[in-house]
């Protein structure tokens, strides 16, 4: 679903160089523009429209499993599949609120088949780089640090302002074992990246902050974001200190939300730093993509897909970190041409 969308064209793409026999759909509500695709990966474009009650009804047949690359805000697609026994792997639930109302409905449908809520950055991959991380520490990692690269050159797809729209609002982490309220984009600090240089981040809302602590029994996760310009970070933290995060929300504003925050560049390279500390010791992993944040994601989406399609997930609700295997994760990384640095390892990878 959404396989034609910026992240979900490179994921099928990565989907069928892993998986030459894998037969794929590629839908959404315009099968159109997913034609051209299609065609060159030996897949077939389909009309699925998550917006409605029903939306695997249009399907010719039943799927082995489903790839959500796309917003399903009412929930029809993930509840959809949930009644059909389907597997799904949902890469865009990154807010408390999205995977509370899943885990509500999971309660409601009991579901037979696997529910994976990969909507931790770059859909998935910081949650297991965190697994991989605390893995190392044997499992008792007091605090857990990440640190995501980005950039406002980088390409951007339509759904950017979901983001945009998250910065607005406080966020509920887990700090020394307690859920406490935080605004984004404060508390700015200067940290090392993962292409080695140090810039100011500021905290940032996301799902491996909700789901790590409890998962994994770290009592403290903190995730923030650097932008390879500072002044475009600097920026962005006085949008927010000035309330113009929050007005931009407003329906009348759309034309300037998109002019500050939706316009998609170039490309530019992106990564991850994920630091787990403990007993004394730490260990960190660093990502860098010089094909941006939107290969990187693609990675994170080919992950969750292949883990919908195989007999390892249980059924109902899980996350990323809980079916983490770093050596696996490592590999499928840099057969992806992304660059994997490991500090405080003593396994070789």
């Amino acid at each position: 679903m959404g396989g034609y969308g910026l992240v979900g064209a490179q994921a099928a793409r990565l989907l069928r160089r892993r998986n030459p026999g894998l037969r794929l759909l590629i839908g959404g509500r315009n099968p159109d523009r997913a034609r051209e695709l299609a065609a060159s990966l030996g897949a077939s474009a389909v009309a699925v429209d998550a917006s409605r009650p029903r939306p695997l009804a249009s399907l010719p047949e039943r799927p082995a499993a489903i790839l959500a690359a796309v917003s399903d805000g009412d929930d029809h697609l993930v509840t959809d599949a949930m009644r059909h026994g389907i597997p799904v792997a949902d890469i865009h639930r990154a807010s408390n609120a999205d995977v509370l109302d899943v885990c509500v409905a999971a309660a409601r449908e009991q579901p037979t088949a696997a529910v994976l809520l990969s909507g931790s950055w770059f859909a998935g991959l910081a949650a297991l780089m965190t697994a991989a991380v605390v893995r190392e520490l044997g499992g008792a990692a007091d605090r857990v640090d990440i640190v995501v690269l980005a950039s406002s050159d980088d390409q951007v797809g339509p759904d950017s302002w979901g983001f945009g729209e998250r910065l607005a609002w406080p966020y509920y982490p887990m700090r020394e074992g307690r859920r406490r309220p935080v605004q984004p984009m404060t508390d700015p600090r200067r940290v090392r990246c993962a292409d080695g240089a140090v810039r100011p981040a500021a905290l940032v809302g996301t799902l491996e902050q909700t789901t790590v602590p409890v998962t994994l029994g770290v009592p403290t996760v903190q995730t923030r974001m650097a932008l390879q310009s500072p002044a475009s970070l600097r920026a962005l933290v006085g949008l927010k200190r000035s309330g113009t995060l929050r007005a931009l929300a407003r329906p009348a504003l759309r034309g300037v939300r998109a002019a500050l925050l939706e316009r998609p560049g170039a490309g530019d390279f992106a990564g991850l730093t994920v630091t787990a500390r403990g007993l004394g010791r730490t260990a960190r992993v660093d990502l860098l993509d010089p094909r941006g944040q939107a290969h990187l994601s693609a990675v994170g989406a080919t992950w969750a897909a292949e883990q919908a399609l195989g007999a390892q997930l249980p059924a109902g609700v899980s996350y990323p970190e809980q079916s983490a295997r770093p050596k696996a994760d490592f590999d499928l990384l840099r057969q992806a041409h992304v660059q994997v640095r490991l500090t405080g390892f003593t396994e070789e990878f």
